[in-house]
């Protein structure tokens, strides 16, 4: 992928699902944007991923996690990630 094109906003929500899923604990915000840069090999900004999760949490898909610190955390919620 060129870095000037954009990754449409459900290939996104898709692959933080799919990223969320295969974790073994909640992950960051910035942790999920250098995941996204690796996978899509473009610069994904932090604003579109944070944007992005909380379409995913308003869906029920995900949810923000109160950790220690003032990062965001978030994971699948337990009913959606066994579907």
């Amino acid at each position: 992928m060129r870095p000037g094109n954009r990754v449409p906003a459900e290939r996104l929500r898709e692959h933080l699902l799919n990223t969320l899923e295969r974790t073994s604990g909640p992950m960051t915000t910035a942790q999920l944007r250098d995941d996204m840069h690796q996978h899509f090999r473009a610069p994904v900004v932090i604003e579109s991923v944070y944007r992005n999760l909380t379409v995913l949490e308003r869906r029920g898909a995900v949810q923000r996690r109160k950790l220690q610190g003032r990062y965001a955390h978030w994971s699948r919620t337990a009913d959606q990630a066994e579907i």
